[in-house]
């Protein structure tokens, strides 16, 4: 049952009883306040002729005491009247053969006990009427309003009664009109409290009404609400943290049409399982990878969908059973249309309250597989390549260098032994032949050592950068005696998990350019490091020398590039600093170059600290 119709069930029954109470009291009320005023006016005229009854009753005479009940029946407009003795006897009664009889009114009993006016309805002779039994005293007056409402002279002696049936018919269309009135007062009064009552309800069930349909949308997870505040009581007052509630949720939670939406819209199958395995929820991906509708929820176990790869394994939803969660595992799908699936999956169980749910991630490797099939055959061909070039390289080294010798030497052997007998456009021929052999032999060895540099992987270790540089300055002595230059290696270069031999021979090169290329009487050049971030190592390598033009920062580290005449600054071939730009890019770093024309150059590289912690 509605509360609406429960509550106006309640009013109305209330209402009603009220109704009935009133009007059964009202009617009560009346008739006896008429019955008292007729009694009231009986008594009086009693009072009034109190003596002429007495002395009626002291006489004897029944003649003289029917003509005083015949004055009193005159007087009073009784129906009959009668004159009885304390005992009950009927002295005298307007109807004679009542007289000598004894009184059997109910009332008599208690007159004689109380001594008061007592009277009662009844029908005489089919009229209704008030029969009354007042007392007659034996001593002085007492007025009649007295002995009716305080109950003055109860106690002086009562010589006896007048018994008389007083008229109702002309009181009793005044009774029932007051009644009638009465009766429409009550009706009146009970519409309108039926009315406001109406009213009353209806606002708080309009209240109680918003309260519901919002309460519901919050279940829904719709938090974006607010309800209607219809009354100022406390019922507005709930409306109002109603909305402040939804408020709140709506600022820090997540709707659930938004998180489906987000479900849906995932490009990867999501599926979520209870504890057992059987699937209750699952996204459109997963329905358009596996086939599966995956409705009704509960209708599909998951642990009957995935398969290790290898034979033998531990089963996946058991796995994932015993550790709570899991991540990137690689598992076969079994799809709707047979296919296995390779997939990885990613899995965890929820903390819902009261139960646990598994959220699974699943990622299609069908592609990654093929993608390491492809790598794996590409990784044979270039261990393939590199083989050649192992041979390429070998053949270079050896059967290509071992002419080049030949002929420098025998061109050298030339020049010494017949040099005299040359005329000499032809020992200027023979020069350029042993200058250009011997270039193409640095070329072939820069080459070879530019290859060497990504082909050769030596074994990182923590190494002192300081003791590389200290090494790298010591195999250059006779280089820097001869130019006489400073070099000076600043505290506080920092151990690094590098390879040490590529890393020394970076600065090997690094201090034979700022050597060679440099026109001073005393070459300078300063190695330093400092800290830079919170991973990286930077080194600096300065120089005094001719510096270098903006416009070939970048040129310089480029394969056999020269800004000069392979005469000038004792030739060279152009590929220090290559190789040195691959070594810094083998160790995940970079180099550039800062410089100023005839005032030196500034080269400068970063390292990680340590490769095998690097975020």
């Amino acid at each position: 049952m509605k509360l609406r119709i429960k509550i106006f069930a309640f009013i109305l029954t209330l209402v009603g009883v009220s109704l009935w109470a009133n009007i059964h009291f009202s009617r009560s009320a009346v008739t006896q306040a008429i019955s008292t005023q007729i009694t009231g006016a009986a008594l009086a005229a009693a009072s009034d002729m109190g003596p002429a009854l007495r002395k009626a009753m002291r006489s004897g005479e029944e003649i003289e005491t029917i003509k005083a009940l015949q004055v009193f029946r005159q007087k009073t407009g009784a129906l009959y009247a009668s004159l009885v003795a304390t005992d009950g006897t009927i002295l005298a009664h307007t109807n004679v053969a009542l007289t000598g009889m004894t009184l059997q009114s109910p009332l008599m009993k208690k007159a004689a006990q109380t001594g008061l006016p007592i009277f009662r309805r009844t029908t005489y002779e089919s009229e209704q009427a008030v029969e009354v039994l007042l007392p007659l005293r034996g001593g002085e007056e007492t007025s009649g309003e007295d002995m009716l409402f305080n109950g003055r002279g109860a106690g002086t002696g009562t010589a006896g009664f007048i018994q008389a049936g007083l008229p109702l018919t002309q009181a009793l269309r005044a009774e029932r009109d007051l009644i009638f009135r009465l009766i429409i007062i009550a009706v009146l009064i009970s519409a309108t409290a039926l009315t406001l009552s109406a009213i009353f309800v209806r606002l708080i069930m309009g209240q109680l009404n918003h309260l519901r349909e919002g309460m519901l949308k919050v279940r829904d997870g719709k938090y974006n609400i607010e309800v209607q505040v219809v009354t100022s009581d406390e019922l507005g007052d709930i409306a109002a943290s109603f909305n402040k509630l939804a408020k709140g949720l709506s600022e820090t939670t997540v709707s659930k049409q938004y998180l489906d939406s987000i479900l849906e819209s995932m490009p990867d199958p999501l599926i979520i399982t209870d504890e057992e395995g059987n699937v209750l929820k699952a996204n459109m991906a997963a329905s358009e990878f596996s086939g599966y509708d995956f409705m009704p929820p509960g209708s599909l176990s998951i642990k009957n969908l995935l398969e290790p790869q290898a034979d033998g394994g531990i089963a996946p939803f058991s796995l994932l059973s015993w550790t709570g969660h899991t991540r990137e595992m690689d598992l076969l799908f079994l799809a709707k249309d047979g296919r296995r699936v390779p997939v990885m999956l990613s899995a965890a169980f929820t903390n819902s309250p009261g139960r646990r749910e598994a959220v699974i991630i699943l990622k299609d490797t069908t592609q990654h597989k093929r993608s390491e099939a492809r790598l794996t055959q590409y990784l044979k061909e270039v261990e393939t390549v590199n083989s050649e070039l192992d041979s390429f390289a070998h053949t270079v080294s050896h059967d290509l260098k071992e002419p080049l010798r030949g002929i420098e030497m025998f061109s050298n052997i030339l020049l010494s032994d017949y040099g005299r007998k040359l005329d000499p456009q032809a020992a200027d021929y023979l020069g350029r032949i042993v200058k250009a052999s011997g270039r193409m032999r640095r070329l072939i060895d820069d080459l070879l050592s530019y290859a060497r540099v990504a082909r050769v992987r030596n074994p990182y270790e923590d190494a002192s950068t300081a003791q590389l540089a200290a090494e790298a300055v010591a195999a250059l002595a006779v280089l820097i005696d001869e130019t006489r230059t400073e070099v000076n290696v600043a505290e506080g270069l920092p151990v690094l998990f590098c390879d040490p031999v590529k890393l020394r021979q970076v600065f090997h090169n690094l201090i034979t350019n700022a050597i060679k290329y440099n026109k001073n009487a005393a070459p300078r050049v300063q190695i330093a490091a400092e800290k830079f971030g919170d991973y990286y190592w930077k080194f600096s390598v300065r120089d005094n020398g001719i510096g270098i033009p903006s416009q070939y920062y970048e040129d310089v580290f480029k394969m056999f590039k020269r800004l000069h005449s392979r005469f000038e600054f004792g030739g060279g071939t152009g590929a220090g600093l290559a190789i040195v730009k691959k070594i810094i890019e083998e160790h995940t770093g970079k180099i550039w170059v800062e410089s100023k024309e005839d005032e030196g150059s500034a080269f400068y590289f970063i390292i990680p600290a340590d490769l095998r912690n690097k975020p």
